[in-house]
């Protein structure tokens, strides 16, 4: 009798602390994703500036390879006032964010770095002011903006990919991930009047290997491999980014062979961006990227209903074996 209730509380015990630990579940989401953040002013000595520059018009082009991706940004800014603006520019190393449409699930672009980026104002390459640090999470840039004039400034970056994990409950997924962030416009005059935004799958990726969401329609030419969507009017409000998840990851991936050709592959994409087809375009969904496969949530949610439901029957079980015994015992004492 004894060693059966020396089992029983040994057992009902494991299974409370088991249950503890399954607890901790992960935050569901895309981590370590390859991306773009904001392109926005930075420093408070340039708040003069603020919401006088107005974003009109982005044209993000994006070359998605396996296991990296090749990004180019066009911007065409419009100072409004009638005074030249100098100010400091540029991107984020890393950034946490959540989901629009999917509340609770949280999405961290982790740039290790921006590999080879360079900015150019009318097609003129100039230096970066500053390079990220220990204090700094940034890529700066200074830019004078003219008087009532646009200015034009492009952006090359390559991302590795490679890193993306996407975690739903207890399953999770080593894929390649991209995320771009959309603008927000909360520094910049709103709206953004124009964003054209296109990724087309190189390495011989296909459009059924790909998951993502788009903050507005997406379309798909399959003459070059290439999404697309626009937007209008925007970054009044927060809307969804860019989010792309392809491919399972690379093991040993070798990166540094791919910065090594960082100059053919910023004319590649300059090919891209100039001769890219106007037409042929159809309307496509891609599948959730936030669910993953695996049995991992099934047998935990077993584990949980066995928890809650089968040890208390079990324990009532292992009760009424104990007073059976105990009156077996007394009537046999009796006679």
């Amino acid at each position: 009798m004894k060693k059966l209730l020396k089992n029983t509380i040994l057992i009902i015990g494991t299974f409370i602390l088991f249950s503890s630990l399954l607890s901790n579940t992960a935050q569901p989401g895309i981590w370590n994703a390859g991306g773009s953040g904001s392109f926005q002013l930075l420093y408070p000595e340039d708040s003069i500036a603020y919401k006088k520059i107005q974003m009109q018009s982005e044209s993000i082009h994006i070359q998605l390879y396996k296991g990296f991706a090749v990004v180019k940004g066009v911007y065409n800014f419009l100072n409004t006032t009638n005074d030249s603006l100098t100010i400091k520019v540029g991107y984020p190393i890393n950034t946490v964010f959540p989901s629009k449409n999917y509340q609770s699930h949280l999405n961290q672009v982790v740039f290790d770095d921006l590999y080879k980026i360079k900015g150019s104002i009318h097609q003129q390459e100039i230096p970066l002011l500053k390079l990220p640090s220990n204090n700094s999470n940034w890529y700066v840039w200074e830019i004078t903006f003219p008087p009532k004039q646009l200015l034009n400034f492009t952006v090359h970056f390559i991302v590795n990919t490679n890193n993306a994990q996407i975690l739903q409950g207890y399953n999770k997924e080593n894929k390649n991930g991209f995320i771009y962030l959309i603008e927000t416009g909360s520094i910049w005059k709103s709206p953004i009047e124009t964003g054209n935004f296109y990724a087309q799958l190189k390495d011989d990726i296909n459009l059924a290997d790909i998951k993502g969401i788009a903050p507005s329609q997406l379309y798909f030419n399959p003459s070059n491999n290439t999404l697309h969507l626009k937007l209008a009017n925007y970054g009044v409000q927060p809307d969804d980014n860019f989010i792309l998840i392809y491919n399972k990851k690379i093991d040993d991936f070798n990166f540094e062979e791919i910065i090594a050709k960082s100059n053919y592959l910023f004319q590649e994409i300059d090919v891209f961006s100039n001769n890219k087809p106007s037409v042929g375009y159809t309307k496509i969904s891609l599948k959730n990227p936030y669910e993953v496969k695996g049995a991992g949530n099934f047998i935990i949610t077993g584990i949980y209903y066995f928890i809650f439901f089968g040890i208390p029957i079990l324990v009532g079980i292992i009760l009424i074996l104990i007073i059976y015994k105990l009156l077996k015992r007394r009537r046999k004492s009796d006679y």
